[in-house]
């Protein structure tokens, strides 16, 4: 019998999701086996030991009579054997794995002071591949080229941050020229500097957000941190007032909430930036670009309504823009949102070339970011003199 139907199917796949906003690297400075420029993926904790150096054993922690933790290795312990580089790096992945599920890389750059030429060279042969770089402590002392090259990357578009710190006076030119993609953290004297590192357990945090509707982005400040020492309260008030008006964070006590543990003060970068308004800005930007370059790519196939340049297509662009960060604030990553578009008849008539070399940029967005509190008052009125009881029992007592 002839055929009377004939279905032709066509497959729709929905973008797969970019994850540079998950993906964090560890910077060592020759504390691993393992060649310079060598990356390398760690799932859990464990895998660390593949990478060090053979006559090297894990550190132990001893502890003081307070029962806090001592940084510094007794002489015959096997932490004695480690270098600096390894001890640091061990740190490192002991705060990322207490604060993190999720797998970590390992950048080899070799023992070497030119962090910034080797930072350089990595970041342009793999641009956006990284979204958290953690470097060692002092780093920014020991080369004097990167502050200035990691204020380089703080471009609104350039999507990659770094990780340092370190005592609270040791920023230094960090806070000369203060910028975006820069953390500094400052740890507490008693920090157990062989087992934790505090720009390593935030950089964890910052990448754990894993945002959607029933799992909100949310503030940095104010964060819970595993394994990091909390800043003594007693005696610093001054170098917290200091650290806050420079845009230092540092690990504190959650006392005043009742609540034991170290959380985060005060999870802005370097330049004042709240680290959750720039992720969110940041997930805009990937997912709008994700999302449009796929509605660009997928309905320009054959099928029954193909993408194309006409008012139509335009309001086609739009309604996925409008999809994308509706999803974004239902992921907390945006707190508001606009979008714009200049119609299809009033666009080619402005730009009479834009038509023929299928070009259209007249469509924008306007996002609001979101923020935590820092701080609240609350007016609390006290009446010594009874007036108030007074007055209730007397509206009682006429009803």
């Amino acid at each position: 019998m002839p055929q009377i139907v004939t279905i032709n199917e066509s497959v729709v796949r929905g973008a797969a999701p970019n994850l540079l906003q998950q993906k964090g690297v560890l910077v060592s400075l020759g504390g691993t086996n393992t060649a310079a420029g060598t990356l390398s993926f760690l799932s859990e904790a464990a895998d660390l030991t593949a990478l060090l150096p053979s006559a090297q054993t894990s550190p132990t922690a001893t502890t003081s009579g307070t029962g806090e933790a001592s940084g510094t290795a007794q002489a015959n312990s096997p932490a004695a054997s480690l270098s600096s580089a390894t001890q640091e790096l061990q740190a490192m992945v002991a705060s990322w794995f207490a604060n993190s599920s999720a797998g970590v890389w390992v950048l080899e750059l070799g023992n070497t002071k030119a962090i910034a030429d080797g930072l350089g060279s990595f970041i342009t042969s793999n641009p956006l591949t990284f979204y958290g770089y953690v470097l060692p402590r002092g780093s920014q002392k020991a080369d004097d080229k990167l502050p200035a090259f990691m204020s380089n990357q703080g471009g609104n578009n350039a999507r990659i941050y770094f990780f340092l710190c370190g005592g609270k006076d040791d920023a230094g030119s960090l806070t000369d020229s203060p910028s975006k993609s820069v953390f500094y953290g400052a740890e507490a004297s008693g920090a157990n500097q062989t087992m934790e590192h505090l720009a390593a357990a935030v950089c964890a945090q910052f990448l754990s957000a894993r945002p959607g509707p029933v799992n909100r982005l949310a503030p940095m400040n104010f964060r819970f941190l595993t394994g990091i020492t909390a800043w003594q309260e007693a005696g610093n008030g001054p170098a917290f007032a200091s650290m806050k008006t420079s845009n230092i964070s540092f690990p504190g006590t959650s006392r005043e909430g009742g609540v034991e543990g170290t959380i985060l003060f005060w999870g802005n970068f370097i330049n004042g930036d709240p680290m959750s308004e720039w992720y969110g800005a940041d997930w805009a930007a990937i997912n709008l670009e994700l999302q449009l370059a796929s509605l660009l790519i997928e309905d320009s196939q054959p099928g029954i309504r193909p993408l194309v340049y006409d008012q139509n297509g335009i309001d086609r662009i739009t309604a996925r823009s409008e999809q994308t960060l509706g999803g974004g604030e239902a992921a907390g990553c945006v707190t508001s949102y606009s979008i714009t578009a200049v119609p299809f008849a009033q666009y080619v008539t402005q730009n009479p070339t834009a038509y023929t070399a299928g070009d259209y940029s007249g469509i924008a967005a306007t996002i609001t970011t979101p923020r935590g509190f820092i701080s609240l008052t609350f007016n609390l009125a006290v009446d010594f003199s009874g007036q108030s009881v007074a007055a209730t029992t007397a509206t009682t007592t006429e009803v």
